[in-house]
């Protein structure tokens, strides 16, 4: 008897969800392996992170987990590891030295500098690796060597690690999706705006926990903290044409509406202070004015909203993730570590912290906006030479907002976006960003940019939508030919059927490998609480009633 369609999608759904459950059973094998060596460890842990929402979010998960095994730990944020930092470690004579969110494109010199008979590794991370492990005493859990991929951060891979140490971990669940939404992994299939893949599952266990809550709404940043016509002026995805980027238009859109920009008392309304009517008005107002302008998909405004159940002052995960790379992008790693655990003493500088974040995105946008001829177009992409003009510390953010609105023309959408810095060790700082439409032919930024830094004596890396590099001064037109070159050679890729989707097309940062930079802040903790359970044992098999309940499938509850 023939095949009927039904049939065959079955089949296919089933291979899926076999592969998919397969490697997360072969990623939970290792996350348990080093939960292992993290609990047998007497020691001080040497952390290294990145100073990113993500690499903080890792931080918090890891040194909150080994503060309740009353473990010792030393943490250091930095922008991007290079060899020099590796040998510093090398020097310091760590017994177990660990990375969060980077760690594995530099597996060689890793293993060059710091295995020895006394020391061990742990490379918690989630980028491209490069380079071969060696030695038993590196330990390394990526979510790409098991076919995950672009669903699932380094945060939520640390989360993996705390929950197999202690069960009693799964509140942290909260930071991982703080740590995803903050590493751009919230995304599109279609009109459905969020988190997929193994995202999805680690934000079952944040609402279980009564971490998070999650809804829909419009998809606008600042909808508990920026006065309404605040939230639609900065409003870059969605674009709101002449509303976006202009104060004038956007009050004068919601006077048009008959929306109230402020309360009886006087005070700035947001988004969150918007009765059912007032909401209905304002998305059936955004939608007209993107059908007016002939906008692809129009309606595409709505998407999940992520309350914080936990942060009475910083209510939306969003907002909450901007917070945290404000901190890390300010060398004030440590207060984002304190943000996250809830430390009430760090809050009053919030104001102040993003304040200056802002100021210096929106400067560095001014600036392109002011010299065009910094913007070089060529058949196959665009480039922004902004030399010393533009901080390296903000340029993954320009190059994101920059890439996401109307800056660009809409026929230049498709086209990789490359922006080049000037970085402080004297270097020059590449971040990268391309459409998921261009990503979904088969071109991925990671590869792009791996390649065309080969032979410059630079370091790239990232992922298929958002990438990085950092280059030698002087060899900013020998990468700009090689990207050239190599893009006019690219024929479109095959989707590669052996890797597990998980649902996930979000676009992520590639920040471990593009983010050049020296160490800044270090913060050094005591362990002071005594887990109650182990946490040892994992369900290798997911039991059918736990189906789509987060993570309790892999681990136990």
């Amino acid at each position: 008897m023939p095949k009927t369609a039904d049939s065959v999608e079955k089949e296919n759904d089933h291979e899926k969800n076999s592969k998919e459950t397969e490697a997360l059973e072969r990623m939970v094998i290792k996350a348990k392996k080093i939960a292992d060596v993290l609990r047998g460890f007497m020691g001080t842990v040497r952390i290294i992170t990145h100073h990113d929402a993500d690499g903080i979010c890792s931080a918090a998960i890891i040194t909150k987990s080994l503060a309740r095994e009353r473990k010792g730990f030393q943490l250091s944020f930095i922008k991007q590891l290079y060899e020099d930092d590796v040998i510093g470690l090398e020097k310091e004579a760590n017994k177990l030295v660990m990375f969060l969110d980077m760690g594995s494109g530099q597996l060689e010199i890793i293993q060059k500098h710091l295995l020895n008979d006394d020391t061990k590794v742990i490379v918690i991370d989630h980028h491209k690796m490069q380079g071969e492990i060696a030695s038993d005493d590196l330990f390394h859990l990526n979510p790409v060597e098991f076919g995950i991929d672009e669903n699932i951060s380094g945060s939520g891979t640390a989360y993996l690690v705390s929950r197999a140490i202690n069960h009693d971990n799964k509140e942290l669940s909260q930071l991982a999706i703080i740590g995803a939404i903050g590493d751009s992994q919230v995304g599109s299939i279609g009109p459905n705006w969020g988190l997929f893949g193994l995202n999805k599952e680690i934000l079952k266990d944040a609402e279980s926990s009564g971490k998070i809550r999650v809804s829909k709404g419009l998809r606008l940043w600042g909808r508990t903290t920026r006065p309404i016509h605040k939230a639609l002026e900065y409003s870059v995805d969605p674009y709101i044409p002449g509303i976006s980027s202009s104060e004038s238009g956007a009050v004068h859109f919601l006077q048009e509406l008959g929306i109230r920009l402020r309360s009886e008392n006087g005070a700035w309304r947001t988004l969150s202070d918007l009765n059912r009517a007032e909401m209905k008005r304002l998305t059936t107002g955004i939608i007209k004015e993107r059908i007016r302008e002939n906008h692809d998909n129009p309606e595409w405004v709505f998407g999940e909203v992520y309350d914080l159940l936990d942060k009475e002052d910083f209510k939306d995960a969003n907002e909450f993730a901007t917070i945290l790379n404000s901190a890390g992008k300010q060398n004030m790693g440590y207060v984002g570590i304190a943000l996250c655990l809830n430390n009430k003493e760090y809050f009053p500088m919030v104001d102040k912290m993003l304040e200056r974040y802002r100021k210096e995105i929106g400067k560095s946008l001014g600036w392109v906006e002011k010299h065009p001829e910094a913007v070089r177009r060529t058949q196959k992409a665009n480039y922004i030479l902004a030399g010393n003009s533009i901080p390296e510390t903000v340029i993954s953010n320009v190059v994101s907002i920059i890439h996401r609105s109307e800056m660009l023309p809409e026929s230049e959408k498709d086209k990789p976006l490359f922006a080049l810095v000037d970085a402080e060790k004297g270097d020059v700082k590449v971040s990268a960003r391309v459409s998921d439409h261009a990503v979904e032919s088969g071109l991925s930024l990671q590869e792009l940019i791996s390649e065309a830094v080969e032979g410059l004596g630079g370091e790239g890396g990232g992922h298929a939508g958002a990438a990085g590099a950092s280059l030698p001064k002087g060899s900013e037109e020998r990468f700009i030919n090689s990207i050239e070159v190599i893009l006019m050679k690219q024929p479109a890729k095959e989707s590669d059927d052996n890797k597990v989707d998980l649902n996930g097309t979000a676009e992520s940062e590639g920040r471990a490998n593009g983010e050049p930079g020296e160490g800044t802040e270090i913060h050094r903790g005591e362990g002071t609480a005594q887990s109650e359970q182990d946490g040892r044992e994992v369900i290798l098999e997911p039991k059918k009633e736990n189906e789509g309940k987060g993570l309790v499938r892999y681990l136990r509850a």
